[in-house]
């Protein structure tokens, strides 16, 4: 045994004396061809230069926030078909008012929906007013949005404020946008609850007071606002900071799929966050003479009927429909700016 160790260390000494000498060339080997390999890759990344052309310079705020008006309409109209239902019974939840005995859940509000006379299509009351109200809307809101978020960025550049300017920008954009909004949620939210029993006879009832009741605007940008911040901050801040990271640790899946959970966290944590707000609005848009218009008196009564809780009802659905809608949102949204070749991101600092 003592033979063979012997045998071994000799060979081992054997093979470090003989290799040495080659470790010692290639290692000096490599060090002097340093700078020729530094000017190789200099020369090869002119030669690139040379057949890229210049930069394309960067396009201008109002084109962009053309581009992000049309691929966002677009985006809506493509989620809002996709989940319609769980928007009609978060509604009918909200609208539900009762003091005696526990709210609606989520499986009795389905079913209230499921046995009025259309059956299963109960559930898409109010997708046709939905889908051709939410495109102007969110094609004002995320124009806007888009150009103030390139303007600021072009006034100031500092990364430290990117996110001060990202939460200006969704407000002012929400703000403006929110007032085209109502319109289409009362008729929506009429016909889901059956204040309407179609659309022909929401068609009829229309008129300045009906589409714009009292405190219809007011709790229109109670809600939409705060919602635009929280969801917009945390989609940037992932899209920014977060996706890349998680693209270089697994490039094995799809650029897409990234899109889709990065737009669902965002929307899922906006919705949660804003429900309360929602709920305030749902009722001043469906039943505004109760309350007499006002959101002070709609939140008290909310308050005595159920307590806190009150504010968090429809919440599960709100989130059952938000999360995927946003997810589907952003997906569609991502997609159709790289069709219309959107370039207005500015890298978030790492």
């Amino acid at each position: 045994m003592a033979r063979f160790v012997h045998i071994l260390l000799l060979l081992l000494l054997t093979c470090l004396a003989t290799t040495t000498p080659v470790i010692a060339k290639t290692v000096s080997a490599i060090r002097s061809n340093k700078p020729k390999l530094a000017n190789a890759k200099r020369i090869r990344n002119q030669k690139l230069a040379v057949i890229q052309g210049p930069p394309k310079p960067s396009e201008t705020a109002w084109l962009s926030g053309l581009k992000n008006s049309l691929a966002s309409s677009l985006a809506a109209a493509s989620s809002k078909i996709i989940l319609a239902p769980f928007d009609t019974i978060k509604t009918l939840q909200q609208h539900s008012r009762s003091t005696v005995g526990d709210p609606l859940s989520l499986i009795e509000a389905a079913q209230v929906v499921m046995k009025r006379p259309r059956g299963f299509l109960e559930l898409y009351s109010g997708i046709g007013v939905a889908v051709v109200g939410s495109m102007p809307s969110v094609a004002l809101y995320f124009g806007i949005y888009s150009f103030c978020k390139k303007r600021f960025a072009k006034f100031d550049p500092n990364e430290k404020r990117r996110v001060a300017y990202i939460a200006l920008s969704a407000a002012i954009g929400n703000t403006i946008a929110s007032a085209s909004r109502v319109p289409y949620e009362v008729m929506k939210q009429k016909l889901q609850t059956q204040v309407y029993a179609n659309i022909g006879e929401a068609i009829r009832d229309m008129s300045l007071r009906t589409l714009f009741p009292m405190g219809g605007i007011a709790s229109q940008m109670l809600r939409d606002i705060p919602y635009a911040v929280v969801t917009l901050m945390t989609y940037e801040h992932l899209k920014s900071v977060w996706k890349p990271r998680a693209q270089s640790k697994y490039p094995q899946v799809p650029l897409r799929s990234w899109d889709l959970l990065v737009g669902g966290l965002a929307g899922g944590i906006g919705s949660y966050v804003t429900n309360p707000f929602d709920v305030i609005k749902t009722r001043l848009q469906t039943s505004s003479e109760l309350y007499g218009g006002s959101v002070r008196a709609c939140f008290s009564i909310t308050l005595q009927e159920g307590g806190a809780a009150a504010f968090l009802r429809g919440s599960v659905p709100r989130l059952i429909h938000k999360v995927p809608a946003n997810a589907f949102f952003f997906l569609f949204y991502e997609f159709f700016r790289s069709v219309l070749g959107v370039d207005d991101d500015v890298a978030m600092e790492k």
